[in-house]
């Protein structure tokens, strides 16, 4: 009984919480992650399109211009590596690669000036200081730096001499051993004991509580279904493919998700620093 019980504390859970957002994107194939060059190309399941993540990056300095006060800004940016020494361009060519444009997200912290470039130039109101800005792909995030026209030769020197942004971020990947859960499978069989439907466009839908119940049980009833020696792990990774609105009482998988394996995780987190 220990998965019907763990399905009823994570239905209470839910019913918390709102409704779980989901795109209609395939899962990554960790399995044909590809590592090179200071990038790593992790596929959609069943395509040669998905995100590029850079473990290198250099910063680069845009031109200045006037602001208020008499003040100058200009902005430094972390480009990967990957880019500025020309190094992406045969990457993508050589294993066919459409990149999904992606950054990562991360929380504030993750991306902040360094205390050495605040401390520089003390005088400059706080509301000016050097502050974090985001990214714009393949940029992952910046900083402005207001200073007075005066100073901008010291600011320039320091920017080339020092790190002025710290960069600490930990991308949540997963291993490429992973092992993959056989979504259609399992849902083949929830259709044909009436917990799921088959859309036209090929997703499924079902009520809630039942996907949540006969899920549960069938993971005790056929683990093998789940993979993993301990079903209740292939059993949330599978939960976790639905949009679930235990209010509305529906459960809906996309066609891209339902027509896909999914990996178990293992997880395998990027580190992407700088700084």
């Amino acid at each position: 009984m220990r998965l019907l019980s763990l399905c009823l504390t994570l239905a209470l859970c839910l019913a918390a919480a709102p409704a779980q957002a989901q795109t209609d994107t395939p899962p990554l194939d960790y399995a044909r992650t590809i590592r090179e060059s200071e990038m790593v190309f992790i596929p959609y399941m069943g395509m040669n399109r998905g995100p590029i993540f850079y473990t290198q990056y250099a910063q680069v300095a845009t031109d200045s211009v006037a602001t208020v006060g008499g003040m100058r800004r200009l902005f430094v940016n972390l480009h990967p590596t990957a880019h500025t020494l020309n190094l992406y361009n045969g990457f993508i060519s050589r294993h066919g690669i459409t990149d999904a444009r992606l950054l990562p997200t991360f929380p504030a912290a993750g991306c902040q000036p360094t205390q050495a470039i605040i401390d520089l130039l003390p005088g400059i109101p706080a509301s000016y200081k050097p502050k974090a800005v985001g990214g714009n792909y393949p940029l992952v995030c910046g900083i402005s730096v207001h200073f007075l026209p005066a100073d901008e030769a010291m600011v320039r020197a320091h920017i080339a001499a020092n790190p002025v942004i710290t960069l600490r971020v930990n991308v949540p990947l997963c291993a490429p051993s992973s092992p993959l859960l056989n979504v259609p499978g399992i849902n083949q069989v929830l259709v044909t004991n009436g917990a799921l439907q088959s859309q036209p466009t090929g997703g499924v839908t079902g009520n809630s509580w039942d996907v949540l119940f006969e899920s549960a049980k069938l993971a005790q009833t056929n683990p093998s279904l789940f993979v993993t020696t301990d079903p209740q792990v292939g059993w949330e990774t599978y939960v976790k493919s639905f949009t679930l609105d235990l209010a509305a009482q529906t459960a809906t998988m996309t066609p891209a998700v339902a027509g896909s394996s999914s990996a178990i995780c293992t997880p395998a987190p990027l580190a992407l620093e700088h700084g």
